[in-house]
C-alpha cells in the first residue's frame, strides 16, 4: 500500500489554531454498533457508551464534554453529533440538544456492510469536500478531542488515520466525503484491507502517528478496567503508568453506581459496583467488576473477578 504517512506529535498546548481550521466539518459520527454481543455487554447488560466511569458519569458522558469542547472551539453554532447503536444496544435512539451539541442516538442503519461500506453510505448525505470526524463510541480518550481532530486535520490528507505510537489504528479518523464515493454500495467492505489500500490510489491517505496513546477501548472487561485505571490516574495528575516500580498497592478508582447496595467497611479497590448489585458489610473487591443484581456475601475476597448473577468469573 502505497500509503504517504504524516508523523504529528501532539502538543502539550493549543497554542495557536490554523486559520479557519476544519470549516468544512459537517458531523462527527460514533460508532456504538456490535455485530455480536460480546462477554461484558453480556454480563453486565450495558452497551460500551452507557459504562459508568464514575459514580454518575458514564463514557458518553465524557464523549459529550469534549464534543462541547471541539465545538466551542473551532466557533460552529450547531455541530451535529451521530452515535450509531446497534438494536441490542439497550439504547433508546433520541435526539438532544447539550449547547453547541446537537447529538441523535439512532441505529445502525447497516450493520453488515462493514465499517467502510457504513462510512461510504453515511457520506452520501454529505457533499464531496464536506468532512466527518468518525471514531468508535466504545473507548475513553486522555487527549483532548479538539487536540486530536487538529492533529488529523493538519496532516492534509483526503482521509486521514489516527494511530498510536506502536503503529496499531486508534479508531479515530477524518474524512473528505468524497474519497468514499467509490466504495461499493452493495455488501460488505472492511476499511483497512479492502478500502484503504483502493483509497490511496485516487485520493491522499494520511496516517497520523500519535506520540502517546490517545484512547483505550472498554469493550472486554480487562480493557474496561485497564482503561479506567489510567483515565483516572491522568485526572489526578498521575502518568507513571509504564513505570517499572510502580506500587499498584494503592487503589487508583472504586466506582459505586446509584443504586447498588454497600454495606459497612467494604473496600472497592480498582473495582466497579453497578447498579443494583448488593454487597454485604466487610467485603473486599480487587480489579472486579459487580454487575447488576449480583450478590457478594460478608466478609468476601473477590480478586481479579466478575461477579455476575451466575457467580464469580475470573477476569
Amino acid at each position: 500500500m502505497n500509503w504517504q504517512i504524516a508523523e504529528h506529535r501532539l502538543e502539550p498546548k493549543i497554542k495557536a489554531l490554523p486559520k479557519r481550521p476544519l470549516s468544512n466539518l459537517r458531523a462527527v459520527v460514533l460508532l456504538a454498533g456490535d455485530v455480536r454481543t460480546n462477554t461484558l455487554r453480556k454480563l453486565t447488560g450495558r452497551a460500551s457508551p452507557s459504562l459508568p466511569v464514575g459514580a454518575n458519569r458514564t463514557v458518553l458522558d465524557c464523549w459529550r464534554e469534549q464534543l462541547i469542547t471541539l465545538a466551542e472551539t473551532l466557533g460552529i453554532e450547531q455541530l451535529p453529533v451521530r452515535v450509531l447503536i446497534s438494536r441490542n444496544s439497550g439504547l433508546t435512539p433520541r435526539t438532544e440538544r447539550f449547547g453547541p451539541v446537537l447529538m441523535s442516538i439512532e441505529y445502525d442503519p447497516s450493520s453488515f456492510r462493514g465499517t467502510a461500506g457504513l462510512l461510504s453510505d453515511i457520506a452520501r448525505s454529505y457533499e464531496d469536500d464536506d468532512q466527518l470526524l468518525v471514531t468508535s463510541a466504545g473507548q475513553i480518550l486522555f487527549e483532548p478531542l479538539i487536540r486530536i481532530a487538529l492533529d488529523l486535520y493538519t496532516a492534509g490528507g483526503d482521509f486521514t488515520l489516527g494511530i498510536d505510537p506502536g503503529g496499531v489504528p486508534g479508531g479515530l479518523m477524518l474524512f473528505r466525503c468524497g474519497c468514499m464515493r467509490q466504495i461499493n454500495p452493495v455488501g460488505f467492505c472492511d476499511l483497512n484491507e479492502q478500502a484503504l489500500p483502493e483509497m490511496a490510489r485516487l485520493h491522499k491517505v494520511r496516517v497520523a502517528r500519535f506520540a502517546s496513546p490517545a484512547a483505550m477501548s472498554v469493550r472486554t472487561l480487562q480493557g474496561y478496567l485497564g482503561a479506567l485505571r489510567v483515565y483516572h490516574r491522568h485526572a489526578s495528575g498521575r502518568c507513571d503508568l509504564d513505570h517499572p516500580y510502580e506500587e499498584q498497592w494503592r487503589p487508583t478508582f472504586g466506582i459505586i453506581e446509584p443504586g447498588a447496595t454497600v454495606g459497612r467497611g467494604v473496600i472497592v479497590h480498582d473495582s466497579v459496583v453497578f447498579a443494583g448489585a448488593r454487597i454485604e458489610s466487610g467485603a473486599v473487591l480487587v480489579r472486579s467488576v459487580v454487575c447488576p443484581g449480583s450478590f457478594v456475601g460478608r466478609d468476601a475476597r473477590i480478586v481479579d473477578q466478575v461477579v455476575s448473577g451466575a457467580g464469580g468469573v475470573p477476569l
